[in-house]
């Protein structure tokens, strides 16, 4: 899962035709008949079937089933399988975290440059088709599984391999911090806030559960006045005198924008632009012309003006000779701002999203910008809930009813950003109406309390990861995202290997 989408794919053909190829389906097919919970994960593939019959677009609607075929395969035959013995569970435990760490590796390889490739953005760092938001899911998980680990009370336990995995939780851990990753950042530190209050909770400890909520809580305070504080801060722009006489050193003038009230680091950004001498001057500086676009497809002038302006500078020839190659070479990359010339910087990345939101109250365009864009997408979702609110549009039409929506709202978004919720909930409910979403939310809800599955930490984990995960991501809407909630819902439910009693099967084990 975390280094081939091409290799997820083929494994779970292959491990459907093992399921089939190794016999005794008689016996497979009652214990999954009699395990309500994979038939329910399974519904929510058949539901996308039924959303066909309301669908116009059919080729979209067999698209979307395809990626959904985890959600198919991996319950039907988890469900159907007997529980993995103790040495197998440990090893498709292994193996992941090892996978995880490899492409950490690999990864790090990449943005040192021990890997040619080049870099605009952390994200350009992940070369196995995986999305960086994914991949943090996995980071999440695997260092969940490792603490479980460390701390489990194994009579053979090994103190030098216990080392070991507390070094690869650190690490792991430094390489979310590394990739910007505040979607998995937040996602661990509210599962590992849960699983700490259920373990209080489940002690008796009391004392110490009160205590850590109010630690949580002051935290969580802080937390919002600090961004509160910036905000505001962000919003109350300096006051910045201007001079629409002044000339250039070289005797030109300026252009002064002042309707254009967009700032960067609290300098105004559309005053004293002299583009006479910025085409001169860039030539010299570099290769790409002013008028072309950057890295990240903005035109360099726009990049160059923005990226001047948050170091207080006029945009003129003096400003632009003054450059650094560094800053030249950031330029062209497409980054507009000083400060986020670091591949990887958590606290830029904090600093970046303040700035969103502050442009976006302000009425600025929110396309390019990940946390501002949800907003709007979240809109367009609503507008079409709002249209189809029982059953939805179907599993193949959502695509055809955000375009609609965003030419009815008139987003302000550029036509390749105009994207779907970013939300799984929002997404279910989008195609399925509030009907999809009950049947959605039941399973889910269900899965937590079938056997009390709740009580198990490593289950508990990933159920918490996988429905944080879609509250800003449309998780299940990728084969990855759909593989990872399908897998390890059904290996922690029915794979682990205290679901195994010899010679019964799992209904008469439930009976």
């Amino acid at each position: 899962m975390p280094v081939s989408l091409f290799l997820t794919s083929l494994s779970q053909f292959f491990i459907a035709g093992s399921f089939f190829l190794e016999g005794k389906l008689r016996e497979k097919f009652k214990r999954l008949l009699s395990n309500r919970i994979a038939l329910l994960i399974i519904g929510i593939w058949i539901m996308h079937v039924i959303g066909l019959a309301w669908t116009e677009n059919l080729q979209e609607g067999f698209k979307d089933l395809r990626i959904k075929l985890p959600l198919l395969i991996l319950p039907f035959v988890l469900g159907g399988s007997e529980p993995l013995s103790l040495k197998q569970f440990r090893i498709v435990c292994g193996v992941f975290i090892f996978s995880v760490f490899s492409g950490s590796m690999v990864s790090m390889a990449v943005l040192t440059g021990l890997i040619e490739r080049e870099i605009n953005t952390i994200r350009d760092i992940f070369i196995f088709n995986i999305s960086h938001i994914r991949f943090a899911l996995f980071t999440c998980l695997c260092i969940l599984l490792l603490t479980f680990d460390i701390l489990s009370k194994r009579e053979k336990a090994n103190t030098l391999m216990n080392f070991l995995k507390a070094l690869l939780v650190v690490w792991l851990f430094i390489f979310l911090i590394i990739m910007e990753s505040l979607t998995g950042i937040v996602i661990l530190s509210l599962t590992g806030f849960l699983l700490l209050n259920f373990h209080f909770y489940k002690s008796k400890r009391f004392f110490l559960l009160t205590g850590f909520n109010l630690i949580a809580l002051v935290a969580l305070s802080l937390g919002v006045y600090r961004i509160s504080t910036d905000l505001e801060k962000g919003k109350n722009k300096p006051i910045y005198e201007i001079d629409t006489t002044e000339l250039t050193s070289k005797g030109n003038a300026y252009y002064f924008n002042l309707e254009n009230p967009l700032y960067e680091n609290g300098f105004p950004v559309w005053v004293y632009v002299c583009d006479t001498e910025l085409v001169e001057t860039w030539s010299v500086r570099s290769r790409i012309p002013l008028d072309s676009l950057d890295q990240r497809g903005n035109k360099i002038r726009y990049t160059l003006v923005r990226f001047l302006a948050s170091k207080g500078l006029k945009k003129n020839a003096d400003a632009v000779m003054g450059l650094s190659e560094r800053e030249v070479h950031s330029i062209e990359r497409g980054i507009a701002n000083h400060k986020y010339q670091n591949v990887s910087s958590i606290r830029m990345r904090y600093e970046q999203v303040i700035w969103e939101l502050i442009n976006y109250s302000e009425g600025k365009n929110p396309s390019g910008h990940s946390v501002t864009q949800r907003i709007e997408f979240w809109k367009a979702a609503a507008g079409i809930i709002s249209k189809n609110p029982l059953i939805g549009t179907g599993t193949g039409d959502m695509k055809a009813a955000y375009a609609k929506q965003y030419d009815e709202m008139n987003s302000k978004l550029s036509p390749k950003y105009r994207l779907k919720a970013h939300n799984q909930y929002i997404a279910i409910t989008v195609a399925f109406g509030i009907t999809g979403l009950a049947y959605f939310l039941f399973t889910l809800i269900y899965s937590l309390v079938y056997r009390q599955k709740y009580q198990d930490l490593m289950f508990l984990s990933a159920w918490c990861i996988a429905m944080l995960s879609m509250i800003t991501e449309d998780t299940l809407e990728t084969q990855p995202g759909a593989t990872f909630f399908a897998y390890f819902i059904s290996l922690f439910l029915f794979g682990k290997p205290e679901n195994r009693v010899e010679g019964r099967s799992e209904k008469q084990d439930s009976d």
